[in-house]
């Protein structure tokens, strides 16, 4: 048994002499080393990817819970739907007390005509009738004319709507010739709106063709006079947007062709609006819109 066993163990001894490690194959090394760098790269977007998915999830409950119901006349950053974000516009601009806002008329290469909010009321086509740039910002005025029996509209027939805002993320104002329940004079329908990004203030207003101009006068003795815009064939009317001090008080007056007074109105924004609101006060029908800019989460 011990020679049998001795036999297989030198015969085993001869047939493994040499062997030892093996070497791998030429390029081995390298192709594991790619391996590794693209696994490391696929660990590393995987977990970029959930983090940003549980950031998205955790924003988007931020903002559902965030809006709180506007009180009447102004109007806070709207909660937007599910899957969109409120991109809010930073203040630009940080005027003192009596200082005239820098506002430029024209240049505007596509001036922003909101095409969501009251679509279900609109007769009309919005026609641009004026832009520009306040402070650096662009502002677009629009002319239409809006259906009484619009749901929700508080006003009718020849209608403005004012944006700030090359989106009209800023927000916004309409103002309407008609309003319920008050039958007065429609020569002269303003919305004194203050913005609360800015912040600015701006009267927007629609006159009739009775109206030759329209004079701002104010406390301080100045007097400043609106360039008056036409709007459509269709509206027998015509529009205005006035950038003043946010402090401004005084009178706006519509004249006649010799000059007279036909009717005048008082400035009645008493005092700028909060960041992230927009507030309007007037004699017409009137009401703050505001616009939701989506961002791509």
């Amino acid at each position: 048994m011990i020679d049998l066993e001795t036999r297989l163990r030198e015969t085993m001894d001869r047939h493994t002499e040499g062997i030892g490690v093996r070497s791998m194959p030429p390029g081995t090394v390298a192709r594991v080393r790619r391996r590794r760098a693209l696994g490391l790269v696929v660990a590393a977007a995987l977990a970029i990817a959930f983090v940003g998915g549980v950031s998205g999830l955790i924003r988007l409950t931020v903002d559902r819970s965030s809006g709180q119901p506007a009180a009447q006349g102004t109007a806070s950053i709207p909660t937007p739907e599910p899957g969109v974000t409120f991109v809010t516009p930073a203040p630009f601009a940080d005027l003192g007390p009596g200082e005239w806002p820098d506002v430029r008329s024209g240049g505007v290469e596509a001036p922003y005509v909101e095409r969501e909010i009251g679509d279900d009321e609109v007769l009309t086509d919005k026609v641009v009738v004026g832009s520009g740039y306040v402070e650096g910002v662009e502002w677009s005025m629009t002319a239409f004319a809006a259906n009484h029996s619009g749901v929700g509209n508080i006003g009718w027939g020849t209608c403005a709507e004012l944006f700030l805002g090359d989106l009209g993320d800023n927000g916004g104002v309409r103002l309407c010739t008609n309003v319920e329940g008050d039958p007065g004079q429609r020569d002269l329908r303003i919305a004194g709106t203050s913005f609360g990004s800015g912040p600015v203030t701006a009267y927007a207003g629609i006159v009739s063709h009775q109206v030759d101009a329209v004079v701002f006068e104010l406390s301080d003795g100045s007097r400043t006079t609106a360039e008056l815009a036409d709007g459509p064939n269709t509206l027998d009317a015509r529009y205005f947007v006035l950038w003043v001090p946010n402090d401004a008080a005084g009178t706006v007056s519509a004249l006649d062709a010799s000059g007279a007074s036909i009717t005048s109105e008082r400035l009645c924004v008493g005092a700028p609006a909060p960041q992230d609101e927009v507030t309007m006060c007037g004699n017409g029908a009137a009401r703050v819109v505001s616009a939701v800019v989506a961002e791509p989460h």
